[in-house]
């Protein structure tokens, strides 16, 4: 009796076994989210990082004071970078004096992309760059903006601190 309960046992696995399929697959799919960072750039090539905020000294250098400013992203939409940039306003007075914005120059590299004149009204925006990104996959693309101030007021301009504002916006597609 053990005999042929052990038989109908082994015959009744040996014909699952083979009434079960070859082969199983499983369909894995996942998304990349889109990723889109902007800010000034920190560091050294290769270690560099990209900051929301930054200071910057002497900003009423003849030459302009000079940043980069970075975007790092996977998309390939078309972007518009613009900048509202303030006057610069004296610090701790009842009454500052202000110095005005003279022109931004945006250089891509070495490539000179746009000189901006100071526009009619100080709280204007500035359109720095259009582009669309085209490397595929995560890259960072980087601008050298120098913002110069209107050297005949500085020279005019009394003794104080100043401070200006740079605010950077990107809009994407058309």
């Amino acid at each position: 009796m053990k005999r042929y309960l052990l038989i109908t046992l082994l015959l009744g696995a040996i014909l699952t076994l083979g009434a079960a399929p070859n082969q199983v697959t499983i369909k894995l799919t996942t998304s990349v989210p889109e990723i889109l960072i902007h800010g000034f750039l920190k560091g050294d090539e290769g270690t560099a990082e990209i900051s929301a905020s930054e200071t910057f000294e002497d900003a009423f250098n003849p030459q302009g004071v000079q940043f980069t400013y970075a975007v790092k992203t996977n998309t390939s939409i078309p972007m518009t970078v613009s900048a509202t940039v303030s006057p610069f306003a004296q610090q701790d007075s009842t009454n500052p004096s202000y110095v005005n914005i003279d022109k931004i120059r945006v250089e891509g590299g070495t490539t000179l992309i746009r000189e901006l004149e100071k526009p009619l009204d100080p709280l204007s925006q500035y359109k720095l760059v259009e582009f669309t990104p085209d490397q595929g996959g995560m890259a960072v693309y980087s601008y050298t903006l120098t913002v110069t101030a209107v050297q005949e007021e500085v020279s005019e301009a009394p003794a104080g601190e100043y401070k200006s504002t740079v605010s950077i916006g990107i809009t994407t597609g058309n």
